[in-house]
C-alpha cells in the first residue's frame, strides 16, 4: 500500500547525513586558539540570540514531559528572529536523511484556545502556517526534509489504519487526506497543491494556497536534538503584513459583534519521537520503521496532540498616527529607519504635532532636496555626510544633529556542510550555523568584484576571460579566507553562485562609499584591485581594475569613490531556443545574483536564504517571460549565504556579523573586529568633523584602535531660516525625542531598536542643543554699509529654487574636500551648524546662534510648511514611508545590461548585549 506519492524516493534506501551535535552555551566568539587550529566549531557554534524581558520556558507533555522549551522573546515582536533553546530531548537519530527520529518541527499559528489541552492552551492546527516546506512540482531531495509526509499537510489516506473521513478534505486522484489551512479572515485552502497539475500542459499553479508558499513559509521542518539532549534554532516570526494568512499584530479577525480584533498568535512546537509510534497506523511502521524515519505529518491528530503551543504578542502594526493628517515630511538613509519607525508612532499618538513621515531615500538625493528647497520637498533629511559648502545659502544656514549610531555589516546565514574528508568531529556538527567569519578588506573586494570564478559562471558556462585562470571557484576555495577562517578547511557548500558573491542594495549611499573607502584604503586590497595578483595567484576582475591600463573598460574604478555597488561585468549567456520553440532571454549579473531594494531587504534574504534569482530554466515554457523560474531556498542545514547590511537590520532577523579587520592592518595576524556597542563606540574616536560643520565621518585610513571599521553615525539636517515658526518647533520635537528617549534600548514602540548602540553623552546633548537652535535662530544681523543701495540689490522675498544645477540621485560626495580634526568654538554646547563664510570684525551675532555670515543679507519669507496629506495605505506599517522615488532610483540601478563602471589571529570582540549591536 503506498504511503504517500512522494515516498518511492525515501524508499530506495537511507541516505548518509551526519548527526548534529551542538552546544547551547559558549560565548559569541571563538577563542583565538580554536580559530588558529581550524578544529571543528572553532569558527563558534553559539548563534543564539540574548534573552529579554519576555522570555519564557515551557515544559513539553506525554512522552516528551522532560523536553523544556526556552523562547528567548514573547512579547513585543514585529517582523524578525527569535531563539528556541530545548533541553532533556532524546538525541536525534539519522534516518535516510538529518531527520530520521527525535527531532523537532516549529510553526507560527493564530486563534484563539481550541479546548484541547486546559494545561497548555494553543489553537486548532488548521490555522498553522505549515506544509509548504516541499510545496514543489517533483518535490525537493529527500535527504533535506523529514521524510514522507512529515513535512506536508497530508495526515493521512484512504485504507490506512489511522484514516479518518471526519477530519479533513478527501483528494480522490491519489487517496489523500489533506488538513485544510484556514486563515484569519476566514479564507480556506482545502488541498494545498494540484494533484493534476503537469507543466508540459503549460499554466496553472502546482501550489495552491496563496498564503504562503516554499520560499515564504517561516515553518521550521526540522531541528535536532544532540547527544547531549540540548537543542538549538532561530524562527522567523511574521506580522500581518507578511503572512496575511496569519494577521498577526493587525485588526483583522472578525469578533463576535462584528467588529475587528487584533488575533492571538503562537509559537507550536511538535516534539516527534520514535519513528515507531510517529507512523503508528501507516505502512511506515512496523519492523522498518527506522530504517524509514518519521514520516506522519506533526498536524496530525497522534503528533498534534503532543504540541506545545506559546503565545507571542506582537506590537501593533497599525498606526496610532490619524489617517489622512497632514504628515511632517522627513527624508535620508536607510541608517536611520529602523529607529525612525519605532519613534514615529510615538510622537504622533501624543497630538502635539503633526504625524512624521519618512521616505528613505539616497544620501545624495536627499541632500539635493534640502539644498534645492523645492516645493514638496522635506523640511529636514537625514543623512551621514552634510551638505558641500557650495550647496547652502549664507542667508540660510544648516542646523546639524547627532540622530543614530550604528555600521555597515556582512551578515551571513552559514551552516556546516562537512566535505567527505571532513573529519569525524567535523562530521558530527553538521547542519549547526557558524558563528563567525573573519573578512578582510580585500576578501570583500574579492565578492564584490565578481572575481570568482562562479561569479561569472552564468547558465554554467565560462566566459573565457585570461584574468580567471589561477582564481578560485568561490571564497571557500580562497586560501587567503582558509588562513583567517581555518576551520572551512574542512567544510564545503553546494551553492557556488551564493558563496562567490554578496548580496548587495540596488542604491546609492554614504555608506556603500565608506565601504568602498575602507576597502581602497587598505595596501594590499588596493594594489590588487589595481591589477597584482594576490599571493595565490588570484586576480581582479578587469571590469573592476582601478588603474586604467588594467581595465577592460580603459577607466579607472573607483575615481571617483563609488557611491553604490555597481556589477560591471559585461558578460551575459543566451540559452539555445527550447524544444517548443521559445528562445529565453539572455542571463546578466543582475539576474545570476539580483540586487537588494534596500539594506533590510538584504538581511531578510540572508535569514530566508532564497535571494529568487530567475535562473532555473523551464522547458516546458511557453513563452520568454516564463523560461526562467526562481530558485528554491537553499536547503535546512546546507545554507551559505552572505549580504551587505546594516547592524540594526542584521540583529532584527538575527543575523551573525563578520568581523573585519581595519585598513591597513595586513600583516600575519590581523585583529578582527565585530560591530557592538564596544566597538562602534571606539570607532567614534577616529571620526573626523567635515569642514566646519561638527559632522562627524570616519576616515578608513585612519582607524581608532578597537573601532569597528564601518561604523556610521546619521544626523538631522535642517535649515530652520526657511521653514515656518510650526514646522520648526515640528522638526525640534523630533530632535529631542531622539536624542532622549529615543536612545533607551528596548523592544517598545518609541525605543532604540537592537542594533544601535545609544548616542554618547556629548553627542546627545549636541544634538539637543540643535534642536534648541531650530527652534530660536535668527536671520543674521546685515554688516553695516557706507555704499548706496541700488536696484539690482533690493531684497528678495524668498529663496530662488536654482535650477540651473541638476538634481541627481548619484551625484558623488566630495572626497577632496579637507576634513577638519578640530571642532571650532561653539557657543550652543554642541549644536552642528553649517558655517559657510568668515565673518567680518563688525558684523553682530545674535546670541542664540553661531552662524557667522558675510556680505548684504536679503529678506527672507519663510517657506510653507513641507507636509503632505497621508493616504491610509502610509500607515500599514508603523512609521514605514518608503515612496515610489526611491522605486524609481533602483530601477535604474538594476538595469539588466551591464555598464562601465564609475570612473595566527587576534581578536577583538565581546558578546553581544542586548542593548547593543549583536
Amino acid at each position: 500500500m503506498r504511503l504517500s506519492r512522494r515516498s518511492h524516493a525515501w524508499l530506495l534506501g537511507p541516505v548518509a547525513v551526519g548527526l548534529l551535535l551542538m552546544s547551547s552555551g559558549g560565548g559569541a566568539s571563538a577563542t583565538v586558539a580554536n580559530i588558529a587550529d581550524g578544529s571543528a566549531g572553532s569558527q563558534g557554534i553559539d548563534t543564539t540570540l540574548p534573552a529579554t524581558d519576555s522570555q519564557v520556558t515551557v515544559n513539553g507533555r506525554g512522552a516528551f514531559a522532560n523536553m523544556a522549551f526556552t523562547v528567548n522573546q514573547t512579547r513585543k515582536l514585529g517582523n524578525q528572529a527569535i531563539s528556541i533553546t530545548w533541553t532533556g530531548g532524546t538525541p536525534t537519530i539519522k534516518g535516510p536523511n538529518r531527520f530520521g527520529e527525535h527531532f523537532v518541527q516549529m510553526m507560527q499559528c493564530w486563534g484563539d484556545d481550541d479546548g484541547t489541552n486546559l494545561a497548555n492552551p494553543g489553537p486548532p492546527p488548521e490555522q498553522c502556517e505549515q506544509g509548504a516546506t516541499s510545496g514543489k512540482f517533483g518535490g525537493v531531495p529527500p535527504a533535506v526534509v523529514p521524510a514522507g509526509s512529515a513535512s506536508t499537510r497530508e495526515i493521512s489516506q484512504l485504507g490506512w489504519e489511522n484514516y479518518d473521513p471526519s477530519v479533513g478534505v478527501f483528494e480522490p486522484k491519489y487517496g489523500a487526506q489533506w488538513l485544510p489551512f484556514r486563515a484569519v479572515d476566514g479564507s480556506e485552502v482545502k488541498i494545498q497543491i494540484d494533484p493534476k497539475f503537469n507543466p508540459s500542459f503549460g499554466g496553472g499553479n502546482y501550489w495552491l494556497n496563496p498564503f504562503f508558499n516554499i520560499v515564504t513559509t517561516n515553518e521550521l521542518v526540522g531541528a535536532v536534538t544532540n547527544s547531549e539532549g540540548k537543542g538549538a534554532e532561530l524562527f522567523r516570526v511574521e506580522t500581518g503584513l507578511e503572512s496575511t494568512g496569519l494577521g498577526c499584530g493587525q485588526k483583522v479577525q472578525r469578533a463576535a459583534d462584528g467588529s475587528k480584533k487584533i488575533p492571538k498568535c503562537w509559537l507550536v512546537i511538535v516534539p516527534r519521537g520514535s519513528a515507531q509510534t510517529e507512523n503508528a497506523g501507516t505502512p511506515a511502521s512496523g519492523e522498518y520503521a527506522s530504517q524509514l524515519g518519521v514520516a506522519t505529518s506533526p498536524i496530525q491528530p497522534a503528533a498534534w496532540k503532543n504540541r506545545i503551543s506559546i503565545p507571542l504578542d506582537f506590537n501593533p502594526v497599525e498606526s496610532p498616527c490619524t489617517l489622512g493628517s497632514d504628515e511632517r515630511a522627513i527624508s535620508g538613509s536607510e541608517l536611520a529607519q529602523t529607529a525612525v519607525s519605532s519613534w514615529q508612532p510615538v510622537l504622533c499618538s501624543g497630538g502635539a504635532s503633526r504625524p512624521y513621515s519618512f521616505s528613505q531615500l539616497p544620501d545624495s538625493t536627499a541632500r539635493d532636496q534640502l539644498a534645492t528647497a523645492a516645493p514638496g520637498a522635506p523640511g529636514m533629511v537625514i543623512v551621514s555626510q552634510p551638505l558641500s559648502a557650495d550647496d547652502v545659502d549664507p542667508a540660510e544656514p544648516l542646523v546639524y544633529a547627532p540622530i543614530s549610531l550604528s555600521g555597515l555589516t556582512i551578515g551571513f546565514n552559514i551552516e556546516r556542510y562537512p566535505s567527505l574528508d571532513a573529519p569525524d568531529a567535523q562530521i558530527a556538527l553538521s547542519g549547526v550555523r557558524v558563528a563567525d567569519v573573519n573578512l578582510t578588506p580585500r576578501l570583500v573586494a574579492k565578492m564584490l568584484t565578481q572575481s570568482y570564478k562562479s561569479a561569472v559562471r552564468i547558465g554554467g558556462s565560462n566566459p573565457g576571460y585570461s584574468w580567471l585562470g589561477a582564481n578560485p571557484d568561490d571564497i571557500t576555495g580562497d586560501r587567503e579566507f582558509l588562513r583567517f577562517n581555518p576551520e572551512f578547511k574542512n567544510l564545503s557548500t553546494t551553492d557556488f553562485r551564493l558563496s562567490s558573491s554578496i548580496l548587495i542594495p540596488d542604491r546609492t549611499s554614504d555608506a556603500a562609499q565608506l565601504l568602498w573607502r575602507w576597502i581602497l584604503a587598505d595596501p594590499k586590497a588596493k594594489a590588487w584591485l589595481d591589477g597584482q595578483p594576490d599571493e595565490w595567484g588570484m586576480k581582479v576582475n578587469r571590469a573592476y581594475a582601478t588603474d586604467a591600463a588594467a581595465n577592460s573598460n580603459g577607466v579607472p574604478f573607483g575615481s571617483p569613490v563609488p557611491d553604490r555597488f555597481p556589477k560591471s561585468d559585461p558578460y551575459c549567456y543566451q540559452e539555445p531556443k527550447l524544444p517548443g520553440g521559445v528562445t529565453p532571454p539572455v542571463l546578466c549579473g543582475t539576474d545570476y545574483v539580483p540586487y537588494r531594494s534596500s539594506l533590510r531587504d538584504a538581511a531578510q534574504t540572508v535569514r530566508l536564504a532564497a535571494d529568487g534569482a530567475k535562473i532555473v530554466l523551464n522547458s516546458f515554457a511557453v513563452s520568454p517571460s516564463t523560461a526562467w523560474q526562481r530558485t528554491d531556498p537553499q536547503f535546512l542545514g546546507r545554507r551559505w549565504i552572505m549580504g551587505v547590511t546594516d547592524t540594526a537590520s542584521a540583529s532584527k532577523f538575527g543575523l551573525q556579523m563578520a568581523r573585519l579587520s581595519r585598513a591597513g592592518d595586513d600583516g600575519d595576524t590581523p585583529t578582527f573586529i565585530a560591530p557592538n556597542d564596544a566597538s562602534l563606540n571606539a570607532a567614534l574616536t577616529g571620526m573626523s568633523a567635515v569642514g566646519s560643520t561638527n559632522v562627524l565621518v570616519a576616515d578608513p585610513s585612519k582607524p581608532a584602535p578597537g573601532g569597528y571599521p564601518l561604523a556610521m553615525l546619521t544626523y538631522a539636517a535642517i535649515s530652520p531660516l526657511t521653514l515656518d515658526t510650526q514646522a520648526r518647533s515640528d522638526y525640534a520635537r523630533f530632535i529631542d525625542y531622539a536624542a532622549d528617549a529615543g536612545q533607551v534600548v528596548g523592544f517598545d514602540i518609541g525605543q532604540l531598536p537592537r542594533g544601535y548602540t545609544p548616542l554618547t553623552t556629548a553627542l546627545a546633548a549636541q544634538a539637543k542643543s540643535a534642536a534648541s537652535l531650530v527652534r530660536t535662530m535668527q536671520p543674521p544681523s546685515p554688516p553695516t554699509s557706507t555704499t548706496a543701495p541700488t536696484a539690482t540689490s533690493a531684497p528678495t522675498t524668498n529663496r530662488p529654487v536654482t535650477t540651473s544645477r541638476p538634481v541627481t540621485t548619484s551625484r558623488p560626495v566630495t572626497t577632496s574636500r579637507p576634513v577638519s580634526t578640530t571642532t571650532p568654538p561653539d557657543t550652543t554646547e554642541g549644536a552642528v551648524v553649517e558655517v559657510t563664510t568668515e565673518v567680518p570684525t563688525t558684523q553682530a551675532v545674535p546670541a542664540t546662534s553661531v552662524v557667522e555670515q558675510a556680505g548684504p543679507v536679503t529678506t527672507v519669507e519663510p517657506r510653507p510648511t513641507p507636509a503632505t496629506k497621508a493616504p491610509a495605505s502610509r500607515f500599514a506599517v508603523a512609521g514605514l514611508g518608503v515612496l515610489a522615488l526611491g522605486s524609481a532610483l533602483g530601477a535604474l540601478e538594476i538595469s539588466k545590461r551591464p555598464r562601465r563602471p564609475t570612473s595566527n589571529l587576534t581578536v577583538e570582540s565581546t558578546p553581544p548585549s542586548a542593548g547593543g549591536s549583536s
